[in-house]
């Protein structure tokens, strides 16, 4: 095979996978929905919120947050839901590290951290989103439930 074909291939390759990345990065931190969504059992899930047991989802709307202990992006989205859970009360935050908890891993399909399930008052899953969460796809989960 020429040198020149082989040079084509090549970057026609690397041009497919920067394309397939940019799509990729383009699509983290947006909500997916999810029809007919999983109802969350939170004793399964075994959160613990200030050194309390999750036993409640929140009125309105309820953001479960995967995170694993190396992850950068997920300190920074679990500052970013606990100061909305400060301004809206109907709005509660469960944080869960799956770093050990392979078996919630593999139950949800995390595949990256953080990964965030939007929950409804009676803990069905409504969306996913998959990455560090951006502000407005908060506002546009927030603004789906009516707060």
């Amino acid at each position: 095979m020429p040198i020149e074909s082989r040079l084509a291939i090549v970057l026609g390759l690397l041009a497919l996978g920067v394309a397939a990345g940019l799509i990729w990065q383009a699509r983290r931190g947006q909500a997916r929905k999810v029809t007919g969504g999983e109802q969350i059992n939170l004793s399964e899930i075994g959160a613990i919120k200030n050194g309390q047991p999750v036993t409640k989802f929140g009125p309105k709307v309820t953001f479960l947050q995967f995170s694993s202990e190396f992850c950068s992006a997920c300190r920074q989205t679990a500052k970013l839901y606990s100061e909305l859970e400060q301004v809206h009360p109907e709005i509660l935050h469960i944080e869960v590290d799956i770093t050990n908890r392979i078996d919630l891993a593999n139950k949800f399909n995390i595949l990256q951290t953080p990964t965030t399930l939007v929950l409804d008052s009676r803990g069905r899953v409504t969306s996913r989103i998959g990455g560090a969460v951006k502000q407005q796809t908060i506002q546009e989960e927030i603004g789906s439930f009516e707060i």
